[in-house]
């Protein structure tokens, strides 16, 4: 099979794909919707990437389901987590890589920088960061859909880079 074969959904997938994701991301502030973006080509590109997604997605959309998009993504978040985690990356990965998203957006994409890991960042010494420590993991485990659970997690900047007690390990095996 190629990738191409792999990667082609059928008109009703096809249609329900675009239901949810317009549901997921509306068009909005002059923005389009998932719905306007996601057109076969992007959908092809995003697969041929990650052609992992495809089976997962095809459980996602498959008859017999909700047919409202609203529904259909809450039955999913509680029945089979990781089909919807695999159908919400494609919508948004197929979203994020359309030039025209990007433009309106003003990301140009990657750009290199220079790093010089001998400096600490101001945003680091103004704290800026401290608050996002202290909040916690804010991912979900896709196979389960619970919330992430680090125990002992540093707070702050300064206790994730803290010298570890004498004898302890560091997490970098003495790198």
């Amino acid at each position: 099979m190629t990738v191409e074969e792999a990667t082609t959904l059928t008109s009703d997938e096809r249609a329900l794909l675009a239901l949810v994701a317009g549901h997921l991301i509306p068009a909005a502030h002059g923005m389009p919707s998932a719905a306007d973006v996601l057109t076969d080509e992007r959908l092809r590109f995003v697969l041929s990437a990650r052609p992992d997604l495809v089976e997962p997605i095809r459980t996602a959309l498959r008859a017999g389901l909700e047919d409202d998009p609203a529904a259909r993504v809450a039955g999913l978040a509680e029945r089979d987590p990781g089909a919807l985690g695999a159908l919400q990356l494609a919508i948004v990965a197929g979203y994020y890589t359309d030039g025209r998203v990007r433009e309106l957006i003003g990301y140009p994409g990657q750009i290199p920088l220079s790093i010089r890991s001998w400096e600490v960042p101001p945003y680091v010494e103004e704290g800026l960061i401290d608050t996002v420590l202290a909040r916690g993991p804010v991912w979900r485990d896709p196979s389960t859909g619970a919330r992430a659970v680090v125990p002992n997690a540093p707070r702050t900047y300064a206790e994730r880079f803290a010298a570890p007690p004498e004898g302890d390990i560091d997490g970098h095996h003495g790198a």
